[in-house]
């Protein structure tokens, strides 16, 4: 325990702890030539990395106003280098990395110590994997390779960083080798951008869709031989289209169908009319002579060229040779073989001739019996068409749900085709991009090659040394100032312990009676005495300590001289004291069972501590003793105080100090 009170105080702490101090300079002096001539060398090699702000993901961060109009509070938004560099950082990155890393290594260097060194430090790689393989062999260590270890410790020496607000990725690495630096470095960034692409997804996306659309492709195909070996069943180009026609063709025909229907019961009508009506016309009338044209051939004329308009309104329904256009090609034929048989002029007189009523009537009969057998066939065509159309559409409607879940499926397989074909397109621009690096992430400054070492920095470090081996050293003193518990001097320890200081005896190597600082600590210790108590009671005074050799007799002989030079009678003995008389009580150690016994009846009990070797602590504990079983501590005197400072070093120092 020393109280720092001035400089004086804090250069008998260098004087205290010399030995410590001289070992920590020295120590800091060797750690620190050593280190700049030891220490690996180490090369930085940067790489820097602009990471564009795009829509989604931007680096500058919007602000929103605060309470305050002179202060603008930028919004709290998420920083999104930090997950590039989390990227950067990631397993798969150090994986790729870490066995570049061992490729590079596993190439001998040139030149005959570079080669020592790596033909050794195979050696203990070799020597330190045998000795893991027996820790995970009796489980003391987990199983790992060697390129997952080393991307685990590659993930703790890579750094890469940014500055706050700024787009620029810092990748630092830091090797022995500034070579080696530079290929760890570039064989990271090209490891980043890697993974980065396959996080991307654009090759995984390219070769998905690339196989869907091969499969869509296939299934389309079979989709379509199926349909059209369906649709050539059916003889049709959809079923739609088939049913839709046919079903036109239906009704047309049936409607043609009610058409010569009704006109058949008319033609009926028309001949049971006519056959009522021929009996009440007379046969022959009587006519004039003249010349003219033949009104029979000239009716044929008319009938025949309405049976020609007739063929041709069949025609917009019947194909050349259907059974009602041949039908109607015979009655025009045999019509026209009966014009060609009736003359042309015709002779008119007053003979008599035949009615030209019945004449007509009977023509109109006989037209009316071959058009109600014409009427007849077409119905009969008409039929068998319907028939065959009626076959034709049980047959599409059987087909039907087949053709349409295919047609469907094809549909649906073509627009699922046209998607992931434009899908595709986009796949192969991300990979085509990502192959050759164009993303919102550009490589600004390329893996740089540092021949001048980082560290250490030898020369700074031995200008450096002495400056930084006394600062250590000044820093190993303070501690020690603050661990030790020894007492050095009287500085506070009556506030410490709580008992009087009585004296403070200095180190006497020469001329021991004579000492004046020895009288002077003695007369202190006789001045405290009670003195007029002796004449009256006598005086017992007890002297004790923590532990022994710490001067209990030496002071107590001292003390004896000085009361016999004033006059007192002194002895040392047994108790009590007479009066006139003073008994010095010489007890041993207080943790001695005796000593407590022999300095029970004294009037002053006195602990003796020697400086430099007694701690707080066991004086404390000897007072805690001697209060507990004694009931009073009268002083403590400290013995064998050193001034620490010799006089060859503080002669000059005061000087100096006293200079100022």
């Amino acid at each position: 325990m020393i109280e720092i009170r001035s400089l004086r105080d804090a250069l008998r702490l260098l004087f205290i702890f010399a030995r410590e101090f001289r070992l920590a300079l020295l120590a800091t002096l060797a750690v620190v030539v050593l280190g700049a001539f030891l220490l690996p060398n180490r090369y930085v090699s940067d790489a820097r990395l602009l990471v564009k702000p795009t829509e989604s993901a931007s680096v500058q961060l919007p602000v929103q106003p605060g309470p305050d109009t002179g202060f603008v509070q930028q919004s709290p938004q998420r920083d999104p280098l930090l997950d590039e560099e989390k990227l950067a950082t990631s397993a798969p990155v150090m994986l790729k990395v870490a066995q570049t890393y061992l490729a590079m290594s596993s190439v001998p260097p040139k030149g005959t110590w570079a080669l020592v060194k790596f033909r050794m430090g195979q050696a203990f790689a070799w020597t330190k994997e045998r000795l893991r393989d027996v820790l995970v062999g009796i489980g003391l260590m987990d199983e790992a390779p060697l390129a997952d270890r080393l991307a685990a410790r590659l993930a703790k020496k890579l750094q890469v960083s940014h500055d706050p607000g700024s787009n620029v990725m810092e990748m630092r690495v830091s090797w022995n080798d500034p070579h080696v630096a530079q290929g760890i470095s570039r064989a990271w960034v090209d490891a980043y951008f890697d993974e980065r692409a396959q996080a991307a997804g654009g090759e995984a996306l390219f070769n998905f869709y690339e196989a869907q659309n091969r499969e869509l492709n296939d299934s389309i195909v079979a989709l379509k031989r199926q349909l059209r070996e369906q649709l050539r069943v059916i003889d049709a180009t959809s079923v739609e289209q088939r049913i839709e026609d046919v079903t036109d063709q239906l009704q047309k025909l049936y409607r043609q169908r009610r058409g010569l229907q009704a006109e058949r019961e008319a033609l009926l009508g028309i001949l049971g009319s006519a056959g009522r009506q021929l009996p009440a016309v007379a046969g022959e009338v009587v006519t004039e002579r003249e010349i003219s044209l033949n009104p029979a051939r000239e009716d044929l004329k008319l009938k025949l060229n309405g049976l020609k308009q007739q063929r041709l309104d069949l025609l917009r329904n019947f194909k050349e040779g259907a059974p009602p256009v041949r039908a109607l090609d015979e009655s025009i034929a045999a019509l026209e073989a009966e014009i060609r048989g009736v003359d042309g002029d015709v002779v008119r007189s007053r003979n008599l001739a035949p009615n030209v009523l019945g004449t007509r009537l009977r023509q109109d009969m006989q037209d009316a019996r071959l058009n109600v057998a014409k009427i007849d066939a077409n119905i009969a065509e008409i039929d068998s068409q319907i028939t065959q159309l009626q076959r034709e559409r049980e047959e599409v409607m059987a087909a039907e749900p087949s053709l349409s879940r295919l047609s469907l499926e094809l549909s649906s397989a073509e627009k699922t085709f046209a998607q992931y074909s434009d899908y595709l397109l986009r796949a192969r621009v991300i990979r085509d991009l990502n192959r050759a690096r164009l993303s919102n992430v550009a490589l600004v400054g390329q893996s740089s090659f540092t021949p001048s070492r980082v560290f250490p920095k030898s020369m700074l470090m031995l200008l450096l040394a002495v400056p930084v081996a006394f600062a250590v050293a000044l820093v190993v003193v303070f501690l020690l100032y603050l661990m030790d518990q020894r007492i050095h001097d009287g500085g506070r320890l009556e506030k410490t312990l709580g008992v009087p200081l009585l004296a403070t005896l200095p180190e006497i190597l020469h001329d021991v009676d004579g000492s004046q600082p020895l009288r002077a600590a003695l007369y202190r210790i006789y001045c405290r005495l009670p003195l007029e108590q002796i004449a009256t009671q006598g005086l017992a005074v007890g002297f004790t300590s923590s532990r022994s050799g710490e001067g209990v007799s030496f002071i107590a002989s001292r003390l004896a001289i000085v009361l016999r030079q004033q006059g007192y009678s002194v002895r040392d003995g047994q108790l009590p004291a007479a009066p006139g008389e003073v008994v010095l009580v010489q007890a041993p150690p207080v943790s001695d069972e005796n000593a407590l016994i022999q300095l029970r009846g004294c009037d002053r009990i006195v602990l003796v501590v020697k400086t430099r070797s007694t701690t707080v602590p066991a004086v404390e504990h000897a007072i805690a003793l001697l209060r507990d079983a004694l009931g009073h501590v009268d002083g403590v005197v400290l013995n064998r105080r050193v001034f620490e400072i010799p006089p060859r070093y503080w002669t000059p120092i005061s000087r100096w100090l006293g200079a100022y």
